[in-house]
């Protein structure tokens, strides 16, 4: 019986735990906010232009800070 309920225990733990992927904690992504322009513009043209693009599709991408804005492969150039 108890080594019943012990399995019981771990796979409700497992069912709750396992959701919570490192990959979901992840996935809010940078804060803007709190980067410079020069920042963005670093973080943002450091990225493959594959994730870039893809990124600017899915409105994860932030506006263009001031003095910069995207060219046609979303890497902000300077204005």
């Amino acid at each position: 019986m108890t080594k019943t309920v012990k399995v019981l225990v771990l796979v409700s733990m497992l069912t709750v735990v396992l959701p919570i992927s490192p990959a979901q904690a992840c996935a809010c992504g940078p804060d803007w906010s709190t980067m410079s322009p020069q920042q963005q513009a670093s973080f943002i043209d450091g990225m493959d232009e594959q994730s870039r693009i893809r990124d600017e599709q899915n409105g994860l991408l932030p506006p263009a800070p001031p003095g910069y804005k995207y060219d046609a492969t979303y890497r902000l150039v300077p204005v």
